[in-house]
């Protein structure tokens, strides 16, 4: 998911915040318009859906590869001596 507007906490953040009562310690990426905003996100989906496209072409690229070394099963009896 993109993150580009929200806070990335770590632990030690987290443990942090026990402690701030005035809510001062909180800080995102803020964009001067709500246009830019929704364009930011809309940027960072769609890269994160062309990342998953691409691992998955690439994914299916190596299981055709692997499945073209292997010589086409006859019958089952011959696929369980495998």
């Amino acid at each position: 998911m993109g993150s580009y507007l929200y806070a990335s906490p770590s632990f030690l953040s987290g443990a942090a915040r026990l402690l701030d009562f005035g809510n001062t310690y909180d800080t995102y990426n803020h964009a001067v318009t709500g246009s830019q905003a929704d364009s930011l996100g809309l940027l960072w989906d769609w890269a994160l859906v062309g990342n998953d496209l691409w691992q998955g072409v690439n994914t299916y690229q190596v299981v055709k590869t692997e499945q073209s070394h292997c010589p086409p099963v006859n019958s089952q009896a011959e696929l369980v001596t495998r």
